[in-house]
Protein backbone atom coordinates (compact mmCIF):
# COMPACT_ATOMS: atom_id res chain seq x y z
CA UNK A 1 0.00 0.00 0.00
CA UNK A 2 1.25 3.42 -0.64
CA UNK A 3 1.98 6.06 2.10
CA UNK A 4 -0.52 8.17 1.12
CA UNK A 5 -2.98 5.37 1.27
CA UNK A 6 -2.04 4.47 4.76
CA UNK A 7 -1.97 7.72 6.03
CA UNK A 8 -5.44 8.07 4.25
CA UNK A 9 -6.82 4.92 6.52
CA UNK A 10 -4.98 6.53 9.76
CA UNK A 11 -6.66 9.21 9.08
CA UNK A 12 -9.88 7.64 8.69
CA UNK A 13 -9.89 4.66 11.70
CA UNK A 14 -9.61 7.73 14.18
CA UNK A 15 -12.09 10.54 12.93
CA UNK A 16 -14.34 10.18 15.29
CA UNK A 17 -11.80 11.86 17.51
CA UNK A 18 -11.54 15.24 15.82
CA UNK A 19 -15.27 15.38 16.55
CA UNK A 20 -16.27 18.22 19.12
CA UNK A 21 -16.96 17.24 22.75
CA UNK A 22 -20.72 18.29 22.45
CA UNK A 23 -21.31 15.86 19.74
CA UNK A 24 -19.45 13.19 21.06
CA UNK A 25 -21.31 13.25 24.28
CA UNK A 26 -24.35 13.57 22.40
CA UNK A 27 -23.64 10.30 20.71
CA UNK A 28 -22.72 8.55 24.02
CA UNK A 29 -25.98 9.62 25.48
CA UNK A 30 -27.38 7.11 24.14
CA UNK A 31 -25.63 4.24 25.07
CA UNK A 32 -25.81 2.89 28.80
CA UNK A 33 -23.38 4.12 30.90
CA UNK A 34 -21.26 1.22 31.03
CA UNK A 35 -20.29 1.12 27.68
CA UNK A 36 -19.56 4.76 27.99
CA UNK A 37 -17.30 4.03 30.44
CA UNK A 38 -15.83 1.61 28.35
CA UNK A 39 -14.88 4.31 26.29
CA UNK A 40 -12.41 6.09 28.10
CA UNK A 41 -9.62 3.54 27.22
CA UNK A 42 -9.67 4.24 23.39
CA UNK A 43 -7.39 7.00 23.74
CA UNK A 44 -6.71 9.94 25.94
CA UNK A 45 -8.97 11.99 24.11
CA UNK A 46 -11.84 10.34 25.52
CA UNK A 47 -10.72 9.28 29.12
CA UNK A 48 -13.30 11.77 30.55
CA UNK A 49 -15.80 12.38 28.02
CA UNK A 50 -18.15 9.63 29.64
CA UNK A 51 -18.38 12.38 32.44
CA UNK A 52 -19.53 15.28 31.07
CA UNK A 53 -22.66 12.99 29.74
CA UNK A 54 -25.37 14.19 32.38
CA UNK A 55 -27.23 10.67 32.31
CA UNK A 56 -26.71 7.49 34.43
CA UNK A 57 -28.26 4.17 32.99
CA UNK A 58 -27.26 1.78 35.01
CA UNK A 59 -28.30 -2.55 35.83
CA UNK A 60 -27.20 -4.33 38.49
CA UNK A 61 -25.91 -6.70 35.95
CA UNK A 62 -23.24 -4.12 35.07
CA UNK A 63 -21.25 -4.57 38.60
CA UNK A 64 -20.20 -7.94 40.64
CA UNK A 65 -22.42 -6.59 43.75
CA UNK A 66 -24.72 -4.12 45.32
CA UNK A 67 -21.75 -2.57 47.20
CA UNK A 68 -19.94 -1.75 44.10
CA UNK A 69 -23.42 -0.58 42.10
CA UNK A 70 -23.87 1.88 45.31
CA UNK A 71 -20.25 3.37 45.13
CA UNK A 72 -20.59 3.80 41.35
CA UNK A 73 -23.69 5.43 41.54
CA UNK A 74 -23.47 8.15 44.28
CA UNK A 75 -19.94 8.93 43.31
CA UNK A 76 -21.24 10.02 40.08
CA UNK A 77 -24.46 11.61 41.93
CA UNK A 78 -21.81 14.02 44.47
CA UNK A 79 -19.99 15.22 41.37
CA UNK A 80 -22.87 16.23 38.82
CA UNK A 81 -24.27 19.53 38.88
CA UNK A 82 -26.60 18.72 36.73
CA UNK A 83 -28.83 15.43 35.71
CA UNK A 84 -30.83 15.48 32.86
CA UNK A 85 -31.76 11.33 32.87
CA UNK A 86 -31.47 8.72 36.17
CA UNK A 87 -32.57 4.92 34.95
CA UNK A 88 -31.62 2.11 36.91
CA UNK A 89 -32.64 -1.47 36.75
CA UNK A 90 -32.75 -4.04 39.23
CA UNK A 91 -32.47 -7.52 38.34
CA UNK A 92 -34.06 -10.56 40.45
CA UNK A 93 -30.24 -12.43 41.80
CA UNK A 94 -30.67 -10.10 45.08
CA UNK A 95 -33.19 -10.21 47.59
CA UNK A 96 -33.74 -7.42 49.63
CA UNK A 97 -32.12 -9.46 52.48
CA UNK A 98 -29.31 -10.01 49.84
CA UNK A 99 -29.15 -6.08 49.66
CA UNK A 100 -29.11 -5.89 53.41
CA UNK A 101 -26.07 -7.59 54.12
CA UNK A 102 -24.27 -6.09 51.41
CA UNK A 103 -25.04 -2.70 52.71
CA UNK A 104 -23.37 -3.71 56.22
CA UNK A 105 -20.31 -3.74 53.96
CA UNK A 106 -20.36 -0.38 52.71
CA UNK A 107 -17.58 1.96 53.93
CA UNK A 108 -18.33 5.34 52.26
CA UNK A 109 -20.31 7.91 54.33
CA UNK A 110 -23.95 8.71 53.65
CA UNK A 111 -24.38 11.00 56.73
CA UNK A 112 -25.99 7.79 58.66
CA UNK A 113 -24.76 5.10 60.23
CA UNK A 114 -24.03 1.67 58.30
CA UNK A 115 -26.49 0.21 60.69
CA UNK A 116 -29.29 1.95 60.16
CA UNK A 117 -28.57 2.15 56.27
CA UNK A 118 -28.85 -1.70 56.42
CA UNK A 119 -32.29 -1.34 58.12
CA UNK A 120 -33.71 0.48 55.53
CA UNK A 121 -32.74 -0.72 51.89
CA UNK A 122 -34.73 1.73 50.10
CA UNK A 123 -32.65 4.55 52.07
CA UNK A 124 -30.31 4.59 49.13
CA UNK A 125 -32.67 4.40 46.16
CA UNK A 126 -34.58 8.09 48.25
CA UNK A 127 -31.07 9.50 48.03
CA UNK A 128 -30.22 8.96 44.24
CA UNK A 129 -33.71 10.07 43.59
CA UNK A 130 -33.91 13.07 45.78
CA UNK A 131 -30.27 14.19 44.49
CA UNK A 132 -31.60 13.68 40.74
CA UNK A 133 -34.75 15.91 41.58
CA UNK A 134 -32.44 18.24 42.69
CA UNK A 135 -30.42 18.29 39.82
CA UNK A 136 -33.15 19.19 37.81
CA UNK A 137 -33.35 15.40 36.16
CA UNK A 138 -35.34 15.33 33.04
CA UNK A 139 -36.46 11.33 32.59
CA UNK A 140 -36.60 8.99 35.71
CA UNK A 141 -36.93 5.13 34.69
CA UNK A 142 -36.69 2.90 37.55
CA UNK A 143 -37.34 -0.93 37.16
CA UNK A 144 -37.43 -3.60 39.53
CA UNK A 145 -37.63 -7.11 37.85
CA UNK A 146 -39.65 -8.27 40.78
CA UNK A 147 -41.46 -5.94 43.49
CA UNK A 148 -40.67 -4.64 46.88
CA UNK A 149 -37.29 -4.15 46.96
CA UNK A 150 -37.47 -0.66 48.14
CA UNK A 151 -40.12 0.04 50.33
CA UNK A 152 -41.60 3.17 49.26
CA UNK A 153 -40.31 5.74 46.23
CA UNK A 154 -39.79 9.37 47.70
CA UNK A 155 -42.39 11.72 47.68
CA UNK A 156 -39.96 14.30 46.11
CA UNK A 157 -40.62 13.01 42.93
CA UNK A 158 -44.52 14.13 43.16
CA UNK A 159 -43.27 17.58 42.85
CA UNK A 160 -40.49 17.52 40.33
CA UNK A 161 -41.26 20.64 37.86
CA UNK A 162 -38.54 19.86 35.50
CA UNK A 163 -39.56 15.97 34.82
CA UNK A 164 -40.55 14.96 31.23
CA UNK A 165 -40.47 10.99 31.68
CA UNK A 166 -41.28 9.12 34.66
CA UNK A 167 -41.17 5.18 34.49
CA UNK A 168 -41.64 2.81 37.13
CA UNK A 169 -41.95 -0.90 37.71
CA UNK A 170 -42.51 -2.75 40.38
CA UNK A 171 -42.38 0.01 43.04
CA UNK A 172 -44.60 0.72 45.85
CA UNK A 173 -46.07 4.48 45.43
CA UNK A 174 -46.81 6.48 48.85
CA UNK A 175 -49.82 9.06 49.35
CA UNK A 176 -48.93 12.54 49.41
CA UNK A 177 -51.54 15.81 49.77
CA UNK A 178 -48.77 17.78 47.51
CA UNK A 179 -48.71 16.15 43.30
CA UNK A 180 -47.66 18.49 40.93
CA UNK A 181 -46.15 17.45 37.98
CA UNK A 182 -46.25 20.62 35.81
CA UNK A 183 -43.76 19.23 32.53
CA UNK A 184 -44.41 15.39 32.89
CA UNK A 185 -45.46 14.45 29.33
CA UNK A 186 -44.81 10.63 29.52
CA UNK A 187 -45.77 8.46 31.95
CA UNK A 188 -45.31 4.39 31.83
CA UNK A 189 -46.88 2.54 35.49
CA UNK A 190 -45.98 -1.22 35.22
CA UNK A 191 -47.19 -3.39 38.01
CA UNK A 192 -46.54 -0.87 40.96
CA UNK A 193 -48.91 -1.03 44.09
CA UNK A 194 -50.38 2.20 44.98
CA UNK A 195 -51.72 3.26 48.22
CA UNK A 196 -55.45 3.73 46.42
CA UNK A 197 -57.30 3.96 43.65
CA UNK A 198 -58.21 7.33 44.54
CA UNK A 199 -54.33 8.22 44.82
CA UNK A 200 -53.30 6.84 41.09
CA UNK A 201 -56.03 8.83 40.00
CA UNK A 202 -55.00 12.10 41.63
CA UNK A 203 -51.32 11.26 40.15
CA UNK A 204 -52.61 11.17 36.70
CA UNK A 205 -54.82 14.45 37.18
CA UNK A 206 -52.01 16.43 37.99
CA UNK A 207 -50.08 16.11 35.30
CA UNK A 208 -51.72 19.11 33.19
CA UNK A 209 -49.99 18.35 30.16
CA UNK A 210 -49.54 14.89 30.25
CA UNK A 211 -49.60 13.28 26.29
CA UNK A 212 -48.41 9.62 27.00
CA UNK A 213 -50.07 7.32 29.62
CA UNK A 214 -48.89 3.61 30.24
CA UNK A 215 -50.91 1.20 33.15
CA UNK A 216 -50.66 -2.16 33.57
CA UNK A 217 -51.42 -4.50 36.00
CA UNK A 218 -49.05 -7.48 36.22
CA UNK A 219 -50.04 -11.13 36.66
CA UNK A 220 -47.97 -11.12 39.80
CA UNK A 221 -48.56 -7.77 41.28
CA UNK A 222 -50.41 -7.76 44.56
CA UNK A 223 -52.61 -4.84 44.30
CA UNK A 224 -56.19 -5.50 42.76
CA UNK A 225 -56.64 -2.34 40.79
CA UNK A 226 -60.57 -2.28 41.16
CA UNK A 227 -61.37 1.47 39.51
CA UNK A 228 -59.09 3.42 37.30
CA UNK A 229 -59.75 6.47 36.68
CA UNK A 230 -58.31 8.38 33.64
CA UNK A 231 -58.97 12.18 32.51
CA UNK A 232 -56.89 14.24 30.79
CA UNK A 233 -57.69 16.95 28.00
CA UNK A 234 -53.70 16.61 27.03
CA UNK A 235 -53.69 13.27 26.51
CA UNK A 236 -52.69 11.84 23.52
CA UNK A 237 -51.49 8.05 23.93
CA UNK A 238 -53.12 5.45 26.11
CA UNK A 239 -52.47 2.14 26.87
CA UNK A 240 -54.23 -0.02 30.09
CA UNK A 241 -53.32 -3.81 30.25
CA UNK A 242 -54.99 -5.65 33.11
CA UNK A 243 -53.70 -9.11 33.68
CA UNK A 244 -54.75 -10.40 36.57
CA UNK A 245 -55.43 -14.23 38.64
CA UNK A 246 -58.19 -16.42 38.18
CA UNK A 247 -59.42 -15.34 41.50
CA UNK A 248 -59.89 -11.76 41.39
CA UNK A 249 -62.56 -12.59 38.42
CA UNK A 250 -65.52 -12.67 41.43
CA UNK A 251 -65.96 -8.93 41.32
CA UNK A 252 -66.23 -6.47 38.49
CA UNK A 253 -63.67 -3.71 37.80
CA UNK A 254 -64.49 -0.43 36.50
CA UNK A 255 -62.19 1.37 34.25
CA UNK A 256 -63.39 5.23 33.47
CA UNK A 257 -61.12 6.93 30.18
CA UNK A 258 -62.54 10.65 29.95
CA UNK A 259 -59.49 11.97 27.29
CA UNK A 260 -60.94 13.80 24.09
CA UNK A 261 -57.51 14.39 22.77
CA UNK A 262 -56.73 10.87 22.22
CA UNK A 263 -54.78 9.87 19.31
CA UNK A 264 -53.79 5.97 20.11
CA UNK A 265 -55.63 3.61 22.64
CA UNK A 266 -54.93 0.22 23.62
CA UNK A 267 -57.03 -1.74 25.91
CA UNK A 268 -55.76 -5.31 26.98
CA UNK A 269 -57.78 -6.98 29.89
CA UNK A 270 -58.30 -10.77 30.62
CA UNK A 271 -60.52 -10.52 32.86
CA UNK A 272 -64.06 -8.89 32.92
CA UNK A 273 -64.10 -5.18 33.50
CA UNK A 274 -66.81 -2.32 33.14
CA UNK A 275 -65.66 0.49 30.63
CA UNK A 276 -66.47 3.96 30.55
CA UNK A 277 -65.25 5.96 27.88
CA UNK A 278 -66.33 9.51 26.83
CA UNK A 279 -65.43 12.00 24.53
CA UNK A 280 -63.09 9.16 22.10
CA UNK A 281 -62.29 11.38 19.34
CA UNK A 282 -63.27 9.57 15.82
CA UNK A 283 -59.50 9.93 14.44
CA UNK A 284 -58.17 7.72 17.47
CA UNK A 285 -56.90 4.36 16.45
CA UNK A 286 -57.95 1.87 19.28
CA UNK A 287 -56.37 -1.75 19.68
CA UNK A 288 -58.82 -3.65 21.60
CA UNK A 289 -57.59 -7.14 23.20
CA UNK A 290 -60.21 -7.41 26.08
CA UNK A 291 -61.77 -10.68 27.00
CA UNK A 292 -65.85 -11.18 27.09
CA UNK A 293 -65.70 -15.04 26.66
CA UNK A 294 -66.27 -17.32 29.27
CA UNK A 295 -63.89 -17.76 32.02
CA UNK A 296 -63.84 -20.24 34.58
CA UNK A 297 -65.71 -18.16 37.12
CA UNK A 298 -67.12 -15.41 34.93
CA UNK A 299 -70.73 -16.61 33.44
CA UNK A 300 -70.69 -17.42 29.80
CA UNK A 301 -71.91 -14.06 28.02
CA UNK A 302 -74.06 -15.94 26.23
CA UNK A 303 -76.46 -17.15 29.43
CA UNK A 304 -75.62 -13.06 31.01
CA UNK A 305 -78.04 -10.53 30.06
CA UNK A 306 -76.00 -8.10 32.09
CA UNK A 307 -72.88 -8.99 30.87
CA UNK A 308 -74.52 -8.70 27.00
CA UNK A 309 -75.65 -4.92 28.34
CA UNK A 310 -71.92 -4.13 29.13
CA UNK A 311 -70.08 -5.39 26.11
CA UNK A 312 -72.80 -3.54 24.04
CA UNK A 313 -72.25 -0.58 25.99
CA UNK A 314 -68.46 -0.71 25.39
CA UNK A 315 -68.45 -0.72 21.72
CA UNK A 316 -70.80 2.05 21.44
CA UNK A 317 -68.48 3.45 23.25
CA UNK A 318 -66.20 3.09 20.45
CA UNK A 319 -68.56 3.17 17.27
CA UNK A 320 -67.16 6.57 16.01
CA UNK A 321 -63.85 5.25 15.51
CA UNK A 322 -62.45 4.83 11.77
CA UNK A 323 -59.22 2.53 12.79
CA UNK A 324 -59.35 -0.69 15.17
CA UNK A 325 -57.66 -3.64 15.37
CA UNK A 326 -59.71 -6.58 17.56
CA UNK A 327 -57.84 -9.43 18.79
CA UNK A 328 -59.08 -12.80 18.57
CA UNK A 329 -60.20 -12.85 22.52
CA UNK A 330 -62.20 -9.75 21.53
CA UNK A 331 -63.93 -11.50 18.40
CA UNK A 332 -64.29 -14.99 19.95
CA UNK A 333 -66.88 -12.62 22.43
CA UNK A 334 -68.49 -10.71 19.72
CA UNK A 335 -68.99 -14.04 17.63
CA UNK A 336 -71.05 -15.66 21.05
CA UNK A 337 -72.62 -11.89 20.98
CA UNK A 338 -73.77 -12.32 17.65
CA UNK A 339 -75.78 -15.52 18.20
CA UNK A 340 -78.07 -13.77 20.55
CA UNK A 341 -78.55 -9.87 19.33
CA UNK A 342 -76.52 -7.42 16.90
CA UNK A 343 -73.29 -5.55 17.80
CA UNK A 344 -73.52 -2.05 17.45
CA UNK A 345 -72.56 -0.29 13.91
CA UNK A 346 -69.09 1.14 13.57
CA UNK A 347 -70.88 3.31 10.49
CA UNK A 348 -67.41 4.98 10.77
CA UNK A 349 -64.79 2.72 10.81
CA UNK A 350 -62.43 2.84 7.50
CA UNK A 351 -59.63 0.41 8.78
CA UNK A 352 -59.97 -2.97 10.77
CA UNK A 353 -57.39 -5.20 11.72
CA UNK A 354 -59.08 -8.48 13.08
CA UNK A 355 -57.59 -12.24 14.19
CA UNK A 356 -59.99 -15.06 13.94
CA UNK A 357 -60.24 -18.22 14.96
CA UNK A 358 -60.77 -20.57 12.93
CA UNK A 359 -63.69 -21.75 14.06
CA UNK A 360 -65.46 -18.12 13.66
CA UNK A 361 -64.92 -17.25 9.83
CA UNK A 362 -68.25 -18.22 9.07
CA UNK A 363 -69.23 -15.16 11.07
CA UNK A 364 -66.61 -12.85 8.99
CA UNK A 365 -69.71 -11.71 6.72
CA UNK A 366 -71.68 -10.74 10.06
CA UNK A 367 -68.70 -8.98 11.32
CA UNK A 368 -68.52 -7.15 8.32
CA UNK A 369 -71.89 -6.25 8.24
CA UNK A 370 -71.67 -3.81 11.18
CA UNK A 371 -68.57 -1.74 9.30
CA UNK A 372 -70.89 -0.35 6.10
CA UNK A 373 -67.98 1.61 4.96
CA UNK A 374 -65.15 -0.15 5.63
CA UNK A 375 -62.00 0.97 3.28
CA UNK A 376 -59.40 -1.50 4.75
CA UNK A 377 -59.16 -5.01 6.40
CA UNK A 378 -56.33 -6.78 7.55
CA UNK A 379 -56.92 -10.59 8.61
CA UNK A 380 -54.38 -13.07 10.78
CA UNK A 381 -55.80 -15.88 10.87
CA UNK A 382 -55.07 -18.62 13.91
CA UNK A 383 -55.18 -22.07 14.65
CA UNK A 384 -56.56 -23.14 10.99
CA UNK A 385 -56.59 -26.97 9.90
CA UNK A 386 -55.79 -28.03 6.74
CA UNK A 387 -58.81 -30.34 6.69
CA UNK A 388 -61.57 -27.88 7.57
CA UNK A 389 -64.12 -26.45 5.67
CA UNK A 390 -66.38 -23.24 5.73
CA UNK A 391 -68.35 -22.13 3.17
CA UNK A 392 -68.91 -18.21 3.01
CA UNK A 393 -72.61 -17.80 1.96
CA UNK A 394 -73.45 -15.05 -0.70
CA UNK A 395 -76.91 -14.74 -0.41
CA UNK A 396 -76.49 -11.81 2.04
CA UNK A 397 -72.93 -9.57 0.68
CA UNK A 398 -72.29 -7.06 3.44
CA UNK A 399 -72.65 -3.09 2.51
CA UNK A 400 -68.92 -2.44 2.82
CA UNK A 401 -68.04 -5.48 0.11
CA UNK A 402 -70.55 -3.94 -2.31
CA UNK A 403 -69.45 -0.27 -1.62
CA UNK A 404 -66.51 0.76 -0.46
CA UNK A 405 -64.02 -2.04 0.52
CA UNK A 406 -60.63 -1.34 -1.03
CA UNK A 407 -57.79 -3.58 0.01
CA UNK A 408 -57.61 -6.03 1.66
CA UNK A 409 -54.43 -8.21 3.28
CA UNK A 410 -54.23 -11.54 4.54
CA UNK A 411 -51.60 -11.47 7.00
CA UNK A 412 -50.98 -15.19 7.77
CA UNK A 413 -49.14 -17.71 5.11
CA UNK A 414 -51.29 -18.98 3.24
CA UNK A 415 -50.88 -22.75 3.05
CA UNK A 416 -53.56 -23.73 0.42
CA UNK A 417 -56.21 -24.89 2.84
CA UNK A 418 -59.44 -25.50 1.09
CA UNK A 419 -61.08 -22.64 3.75
CA UNK A 420 -58.07 -20.42 3.24
CA UNK A 421 -59.14 -20.43 -0.97
CA UNK A 422 -63.02 -20.21 0.09
CA UNK A 423 -62.30 -16.86 2.22
CA UNK A 424 -60.31 -15.60 -0.58
CA UNK A 425 -62.97 -16.81 -3.41
CA UNK A 426 -65.60 -15.39 -1.07
CA UNK A 427 -63.60 -11.50 -0.93
CA UNK A 428 -62.64 -11.46 -4.40
CA UNK A 429 -65.50 -12.08 -5.88
CA UNK A 430 -68.08 -10.13 -3.82
CA UNK A 431 -66.05 -6.85 -3.23
CA UNK A 432 -66.83 -4.51 -6.27
CA UNK A 433 -64.61 -1.66 -5.43
CA UNK A 434 -61.74 -3.63 -4.53
CA UNK A 435 -58.32 -2.33 -5.80
CA UNK A 436 -55.54 -4.53 -4.17
CA UNK A 437 -55.52 -7.96 -1.92
CA UNK A 438 -52.44 -8.66 -0.75
CA UNK A 439 -51.72 -12.60 0.37
CA UNK A 440 -48.06 -14.26 1.39
CA UNK A 441 -47.39 -17.65 0.83
CA UNK A 442 -45.00 -19.67 3.79
CA UNK A 443 -41.51 -20.84 1.23
CA UNK A 444 -41.99 -24.70 0.46
CA UNK A 445 -41.78 -26.81 -2.22
CA UNK A 446 -41.39 -24.68 -5.62
CA UNK A 447 -44.37 -27.05 -7.27
CA UNK A 448 -46.21 -26.15 -4.34
CA UNK A 449 -46.04 -22.78 -4.05
CA UNK A 450 -46.56 -22.32 -7.69
CA UNK A 451 -49.97 -24.45 -7.58
CA UNK A 452 -51.27 -22.48 -4.55
CA UNK A 453 -50.33 -19.03 -6.39
CA UNK A 454 -51.91 -20.14 -9.45
CA UNK A 455 -54.88 -21.37 -7.68
CA UNK A 456 -55.24 -17.85 -6.15
CA UNK A 457 -54.44 -15.95 -9.22
CA UNK A 458 -57.15 -17.52 -11.16
CA UNK A 459 -59.68 -17.18 -9.16
CA UNK A 460 -62.72 -14.72 -10.34
CA UNK A 461 -62.31 -10.89 -9.21
CA UNK A 462 -65.40 -8.91 -9.06
CA UNK A 463 -63.57 -5.70 -9.53
CA UNK A 464 -61.73 -5.15 -12.48
CA UNK A 465 -59.17 -3.43 -11.11
CA UNK A 466 -57.85 -5.43 -8.68
CA UNK A 467 -54.62 -6.42 -8.16
CA UNK A 468 -53.59 -9.85 -6.52
CA UNK A 469 -50.38 -9.69 -4.87
CA UNK A 470 -49.10 -12.93 -3.60
CA UNK A 471 -45.53 -12.87 -2.03
CA UNK A 472 -43.38 -15.56 -0.03
CA UNK A 473 -42.18 -15.26 3.13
Amino acid sequence: MSERGTSCCRSEEDRISFLPDDLLCEILSHVPTKTGVMTSVLSTRWRTIWLSIPILDLHTDDFPNFTALASFTSWFLDGSSCLHKLKLAFGSLRTIQDISNELLKLSFNFGRNIQDISNEPSYLMTQWINSAVTRKVQHLDITFLYPWIVEMMPLSIYTCETIVSLKLCNVSLADSENVSLPCLKIMHLVGNVYTSNAFLEKLISSCPVLEELTVVRNRDTEYDLRVLRVCSKSLKSLVVDLDGRKCWYRDFRVVVIDAPGLNNLRLKDNQFTSYVISNLSSSAKVDIDVSFAKRSSVPDMTTSSSKRSVMRSFFTMLSSVRDMTISQTTLEGICLYLKHEPVPQFPYLIRLHAVLYSSDLRTLPNILQICPNLKSLVLALSYLRMEELHVFSSSSVPECLRSSLECVEIKTPIRGAVTEIELVKYLLENSVVLRKFKMCLRRRRMNEESNISMKLLRLRRCSPSCEVVVQLK
